[in-house]
């Protein structure tokens, strides 16, 4: 867990409304040099394992590094390490002005949101986030000079540092989302994957290979996109009758926190039930208060039968 690295550098940083690059790239989050190339930490390490889409970028750009670190500093003593880095790749996740708006557009003409069982593709990157996993070929942002690094220059495959960011990161993190469908963004993701494949090192069983990246300096992102639209789309048809759009037993489960707060409703609610079956009053009692615990019990009742019917095979 590289945070720990990090966190006593980023606890001193001071709180400011917009970061700069001054700030952030400095000795104290580098992670790692090769000649020209500058790779630094940030706070992208969460990763959602019952994911059913993971979106690949390149590497995270400076607009997504500032937005997380921003999010983390000002967040950091507020919420715990699972939820803070969550939230803050989420919040920065393909953040800008254009990039994820072009993203959920060509997700919603492929019709992902359908097979998801969701209303729109936006919802990804807020109340349904729990079905996504964003990540990049190289996790940490990389720049040449000071600037983006755009994955041609220079070539990925020729920088030792690059090999080992994909060895020793992106692997062993696609091999812990092993069911979701990967979306590469761009030739030089299509590429890798292709790669890893190759040599067998991820199995994953659909990879939209040759997505567009989203960016707006993308001249041929919608050329792109049209000539291989109706190839995404058959290509999620045919995983959705496999099943790998379905839930699996791991999103049925209920968290720690859920299943405590369950076990103490359900004290509560067999507690009161004997109490009203003493009652004189019994009948209108129990009929009234069913009313109130059906209530009560609802936002659970969905998972509960899930999980009993999965037991039960």
């Amino acid at each position: 867990m590289f945070f720990n690295n990090y966190e006593n550098s980023l606890r001193k940083l001071p709180l400011k409304g917009l970061y700069q690059k001054e700030d952030l790239l400095t000795d104290e989050f580098l992670y790692a040099k090769e000649g020209k190339v500058e790779v630094y930490w940030a706070p992208f390490e969460y990763i959602n394992k019952d994911a059913k889409v993971i979106i690949l970028g390149i590497t995270p750009g400076w607009t997504q590094m500032e937005l997380a670190f921003n999010y983390v500093r000002h967040h950091i003593d507020e919420e715990e390490y699972e939820h803070l880095i969550s939230n803050a790749k989420n919040h920065a996740s393909f953040g800008g002005t254009t990039m994820r708006k072009n993203l959920i557009e060509m997700l919603e003409g492929i019709e992902l949101h359908k097979f998801l069982k969701i209303n729109s593709c936006e919802q990804l990157f807020n109340d349904e986030h729990s079905l996504l996993h964003t990540t990049s070929v190289l996790r940490y942002p990389v720049f040449i000079e000071g600037e983006n690094y755009s994955g041609s220059s220079p070539k990925l495959f020729s920088q030792e540092i690059f090999l080992r960011m994909i060895d020793e990161l992106l692997v062993p993190e696609l091999n812990q989302v092993k069911n979701a469908v990967i979306i590469p963004t761009g030739k030089v993701v299509s590429d890798v994957l292709r790669y890893l494949v190759d040599e067998g090192k991820i199995a994953h069983e659909l990879i939209l290979f040759n997505f567009p990246h989203p960016s707006g300096a993308n001249g041929h992102r919608r050329e792109q996109y049209e000539n291989n639209k109706n190839t995404f789309k058959e290509l999620l048809i045919a995983a959705g009758k496999r099943g790998q759009f379905q839930e699996t037993i791991n999103q049925l489960k209920p968290s720690e926190d859920q299943m405590s707060e369950l076990i103490k409703h359900l004290k509560i609610i067999g507690e009161e039930l004997k109490r009203g079956n003493d009652l004189k009053e019994r009948n209108s009692y129990n009929e009234k208060r069913l009313l109130q615990l059906a209530d009560e019990i609802e936002p659970y009742d969905h998972k509960i039968a899930l999980v009993i019917e999965h037991l039960l095979r």
